[in-house]
């Protein structure tokens, strides 16, 4: 009881940290999230939105997102030691590949629930500014004994969490308070776990589908009372009741958290959606004016000078008889307001790119605007893109850095058990740790400028060496073909060894020799063939060929 008590006390303290934010999370989910679980008893409505516009920004922030930092189909990290000097060996890299490949291929089985949830992730950060995925390791089996990822991935809905950071602004505190049926229950905690009041009445139909509030709180401080040894404990209670219903731990903190912009002294921050707010609001204003005065134009109203008896019919072909004078004037006129959509509509296009610009789009389009570059005008675009939306992405990364070494410690841990199969650590590699290199487009954007210095370096260097070769002399080109490998994201396992480099480079100098003295001998034998005659001839005539030879190098007369 106490430690329910405990972990309940301590969410209150953090929802009341936390209610600043709920208005404006609000406010924002009516015009951009309208079925978002923030509105709870309003989803759906829709009443507050008059374009889509602003749907479709967030649309495409997040899939720029998940396209710059984690595509689908491509390898978008890979792992390599911490120490320099181990980075370059090729043992430790080819493993690098191979344990990266795994964790792949755990992180995208079926029932893992990466590609969704990080899809909802990223909504979730354009939106409200914060998202928070939940990384579990799995060890029991599905319905039926059937397997079940390693992993499992959740992205929680910003209304359920509640968050605490440390001293140096790193969160280390996760509340969340959720809702789960009675039957939902039984299947995670299990029947014995639940309270006494409700074990009576599980076999009434009805209330198998009823909905109770759970709190799950992840607290160090909570360590005293929960009965783990784990350095992360867990618990959830059920609300309402004070029932613990499971105490538990982790070895890894499994929250994974990240602002788009930081707010001062909070766990929470600012996303695009939030700073476009105001510009939302008054573009809803501006279509929904402007459909008003569409309106005007195109069907105005009318002025009588008497009160008509019947309806106006405005039908195409339609008569309307007695309402021309004898002199030919109307007795009805529109009542003309001078109503100009074409400016709104100029307004509208206008407040939309505002917008837009909040979600980054006009960023987007730096590649796509100019397809017929060179290579290096597209390397220093490129280059002006990764400086301008490099800084809030950066944030971004370091959250996935943190999902990555989860993932790779669950996998350690669970080869360790035996459950699964990991590619043997190198030796020099044992007890050493392990540091994260992205390789997603987005770290070959921040990389550009490297790529663009090398390239422009060696075209100068190459119309210097016409007049001076030497000048080549300068550039160790294994070094740089190699760093432009990394640089561009090529694997590993297509650069051959530099061991094997090397042994291929010595093989074919030696071939090289070989065929130098074969040449050389075949052209002694051949000159030997042509003087052999010349000698012959001189013996005949009585003249030594030795004497001859001698007298030649002393430059006297021949005996």
């Amino acid at each position: 009881m106490e430690l329910a008590e405990k972990v309940i006390n301590r969410q209150s303290a953090l929802q009341q940290e936390r209610q600043k934010f709920e208005k404006i999370w609000k406010e924002t989910a009516e015009r951009l999230d309208p079925f978002g679980s923030i509105l709870e008893g309003s989803v759906g409505d829709m009443s507050k939105m008059y374009s889509s516009r602003p749907l479709q920004d967030l649309a495409r922030f997040a899939a720029a997102i998940e396209s710059l930092l984690i595509p689908r189909g491509s390898i978008w990290h890979g792992l390599e030691p911490m120490d320099d000097e181990l980075k370059q060996n090729d043992e430790v890299q080819v493993w690098a590949e191979a344990q990266t490949k795994k964790l792949f291929a755990v992180r995208y089985m079926a029932q893992s629930g990466f590609v969704a949830n990080t899809q909802r992730m990223f909504r979730s950060l354009g939106c409200y500014g914060n998202q928070v995925m939940m990384t579990e390791e799995v060890l029991g089996r599905g319905p039926g004994g059937m397997d079940l990822p390693p992993i499992r991935y959740r992205m929680i809905p910003m209304i359920e969490c509640f968050l605490a950071t440390t001293a140096w602004g790193q969160i280390d505190t996760f509340y969340r308070v959720y809702k789960l049926t009675l039957r939902q229950m039984i299947q995670e905690f299990g029947e014995e776990n639940l309270p006494d009041f409700l074990k009576v009445r599980m076999d009434k139909p009805d209330i198998l589908e009823q909905k109770f509030e759970i709190i799950h709180a992840i607290d160090t401080s909570l360590a005293d009372g929960v009965a783990t040894q784990l350095p992360w404990p867990s618990v959830h209670v059920l609300k309402g009741q004070n029932h613990v219903l499971r105490q538990s731990g982790y070895y890894e903190f499994p929250i994974h958290a990240s602002s788009f912009v930081e707010s001062d002294g909070h766990a929470y921050g600012w996303g695009p959606g939030m700073m476009a707010l105001p510009d939302i609001k008054q573009l809803n204003i501006m279509n929904k004016t402007t459909i008003a005065a569409a309106e005007q134009a195109v069907s105005p109203a009318f002025a009588t000078v008497q009160k008509l008896k019947r309806r106006l019919n405005l039908s195409a072909g339609a008569i309307n008889p007695d309402l021309i004078t004898e002199d030919g004037r109307l007795k009805i006129q529109p009542i003309a307001t001078g109503v100009r959509p074409d400016i709104g509509e100029q307004l509208i296009a206008k407040k939309q790119a505002d917008i837009g610009a909040n979600f980054y789009v006009d960023l987007w389009q730096i590649l796509v605007n100019k397809p017929d570059m060179t290579a290096y005008e597209a390397a220093l675009r490129a280059q002006e893109k990764s400086e301008l939306i490099g800084p809030p992405f950066a944030k971004q990364e370091e959250m996935l850095a943190s999902i990555v070494m989860r993932e790779n410690a669950i996998l350690e841990r669970q080869a360790a058990d035996g459950i699964i199969d990991l590619p043997p650590r190198p030796e020099i590699l044992q007890g050493r740790k392990l540091s994260l290199k992205f390789t997603s487009p987005m770290a070959k954007l921040r990389r550009a400028a490297e790529d663009a210095g090398i390239q422009r370096t060696l075209e100068t260097a190459a119309q210097q060496a016409q007049f001076d070769p030497s000048i080549m002399d300068n550039f160790d080109h294994d070094r740089i073909i190699r760093a432009r490998a990394d640089i561009n994201g090529m694997p590993a396992d297509l650069l051959n060894p530099i061991e094997l480099v090397e042994a291929r480079r010595q093989a074919r100098q030696q071939a090289e020799q070989q065929q130098d003295m074969a040449a050389q001998q075949a052209q002694s034998l051949d000159m030997a063939g042509k003087a052999l005659p010349m000698m012959e001839a001189l013996g005949a005539a009585g003249i030594d060929p030795a004497a001859l030879e001698a007298a030649a190098a002393e430059g006297g007369p021949v005996a």
